[in-house]
């Protein structure tokens, strides 16, 4: 029988803040003594991950999500301060000039250009900051922590032509294996995840992520009278939406990179747990196979990890593994390193290998990978107001609905309300926290 509810509400004022290539070769060589590997951006000599501009993709604009302008944090009923991972020994060069804080994930920025450079010019450096922020704000709502992640970022000249161009290019700064609570031994983790995983920084709260942006982009040459788009509006035009892409990048610093080299060979002794989870059509891992070219070539390189899997399955109809970009010849910087460029557009087109259009959103396929390499999501759930419609929450904009979110919400977990007013019927069975940064919630018909 059905019991009467009871509902009790928490209104809280939330104040939160409202990258793609990667490097997937260590810069160190390796030996079996090692349990720690430095990586580097737009190395000569080894491959690195880049987003590139593509224009075939026909711009699709997303719901923003809730990303305020201020930052504070928000507590859960079982999370105390004390559990939130330190700033105060960041060293005095990286010490951040900008922290956002998610359900216990912490962002802090530090721009390392020069002055009147990149982050820091005198007309564009306001507008870039801005944008970067937003960017991280999505990523610390989408993770669980506890943990802080240190991004330096920056932008450089480089190059390219009225049609093509590298973007951006992005690392986590260090690899790890070996360490407290490690999941799966003699295996390389991204620092970002060793920090969560352990419960402490392997590194002593020095940089985590790299990202690193072409300013070329912006001038008349390079892509023509195209350029980075700074507004968070998810409205780019034919311009490169640097939202998106900083999002895409943040991504790959978390550890969405593999580190096979065009010859089928791994970059390292070991494999990162982002190889582990690569297979071929017939489900055959990668790292078992004898090394050959012909493994990251032919479009058979598919994810095999079970909750990416699973969300790929459930939104295209499928019973299979997950594409990844896998063309040929091997594209240095973009094979296996993306999700498959044919197969995932429009909302899902956030983690391939050519940028167009705007995605804020990451998507239910590129959350499970992250997942399956071992990142927790938060309990909360964000829904937008002027929302209509239910929706399950296995699209690729999940949780934006009252209903979708309220459903979607874990025992005891928490609900959050954008500002909007919401009148209409509300069933509640199981205990939660909703909060509000300035939303007007009238529980049953007006």
């Amino acid at each position: 029988m059905k019991k009467s509810l009871v509902f009790a509400i928490v209104l809280l004022v939330l104040m939160t803040v409202p990258f793609s290539g990667m490097l997937i070769k260590p810069a160190l060589a390796q030996s079996s003594s090692q349990t720690k590997f430095t990586t580097q951006l737009w190395s000569t000599t080894q491959p690195v991950c880049i987003l590139v501009h593509n224009p075939k993709h026909e711009p699709l604009l997303l719901p923003e999500p809730y990303i305020p302008q201020s930052v504070r944090e928000l507590y859960g009923p079982d999370v105390t301060e004390d559990l939130l991972p330190s700033l105060k020994n960041l060293p005095q060069r990286l010490h951040p000039q900008r922290i956002l804080v998610g359900d216990n994930v912490i962002f802090a920025v530090t721009y390392g250009d020069g002055a009147n450079e990149g982050f820091n010019d005198q007309t564009l450096g306001a507008a870039r900051r801005t944008a970067f922020e937003f960017a991280m704000g999505v990523w610390a709502n989408n993770l669980q922590g506890p943990a802080t992640i240190s991004v330096n970022a920056t932008m450089t000249p480089r190059g390219g032509t009225a049609t093509s161009a590298v973007l951006a290019s992005a690392a986590p700064a260090n690899y790890w294996r070996n360490f407290r609570n490690e999941p799966l031994g003699d295996t390389w983790y991204p620092e970002c995840l060793v920090e969560i995983i352990s419960g402490s920084d392997p590194d002593n709260n020095r940089l985590d992520i790299n990202v690193d942006f072409n300013s070329d982009v912006d001038n008349a040459t390079v892509l023509g009278n195209r350029g980075f788009y700074y507004e968070t509006d998810a409205s780019p035009g034919t311009d490169i939406d640097f939202v998106t892409v900083t999002i895409h990048e943040l991504c790959h610093g978390l550890g969405f990179s593999s580190s096979f080299t065009s010859m089928g060979t791994l970059s390292s002794s070991y494999p990162t747990i982002f190889d582990r989870f690569l297979v071929d059509s017939t489900g055959t891992q990668l790292i078992s196979k004898t090394a050959s070219a012909d493994n990251v070539t032919g479009n058979n390189v598919f994810w095999n990890g079970l909750r990416g899997k699973y969300m790929y399955n459930a939104n295209f109809d499928r019973t299979n593994s997950v594409p990844m970009y896998a063309p040929t010849p091997y594209q240095g910087g973009s094979s296996l390193s993306h999700l498959d460029e044919d197969t995932f557009t429009g909302v899902w087109e956030l983690q391939t290998p050519h940028s167009s259009g705007a995605v804020h959103v990451p998507d239910v396929i590129v959350m499970g990978i992250l997942q399956d390499i071992g990142y927790s999501l938060p309990t909360s759930r964000y829904v937008d107001l002027n929302a209509d419609g239910f929706e399950d929450g296995s699209s690729a904009n999940p949780f934006n609905t009252l209903n979708e979110g309220i459903n979607a919400v874990p025992e005891n977990g928490a609900l959050r309300l954008l500002p909007n007013n919401y009148r209409g019927p509300i069933t509640l069975e199981k205990r939660m926290t909703v909060h509000s940064s300035g939303a007007v919630a009238t529980l049953g018909m007006p």
